[in-house]
């Protein structure tokens, strides 16, 4: 099994590295054989806000970890999210 996470980034534009004046992008790795969060892949939001929470939303539906960038690129903070087996089995009773 592939190892996921989804990383919430400052959107880049097609044409360069250069960034698209307040958006952001939700980028999903181990999406569609792709491990490098191509920007096919992502998800565009017009504030960090608004990213963060769709970002939350799916790492907590997928358990997988959610990676937070700041504009500098860097992570700034990542949450975790894991499945619980012991409550997926009480579901399935």
């Amino acid at each position: 099994m592939t190892s996921r996470s989804i990383h919430v980034l400052p959107a880049a534009t097609d044409n360069d590295n250069a960034t698209r004046d307040g958006e952001w992008a939700l980028s999903i790795e181990g999406m569609d054989g792709t491990c490098d969060g191509a920007e096919a892949t992502a998800l565009h939001f017009p504030t960090q806000e608004a990213a963060i929470a769709a970002g939350w939303m799916r790492a907590r539906q997928d358990g997988v970890s959610l990676c937070i960038h700041g504009r500098d690129g860097l992570v700034r903070e990542r949450r975790i999210y894991c499945r619980d087996p012991r409550a997926m089995a009480r579901v399935g009773q």
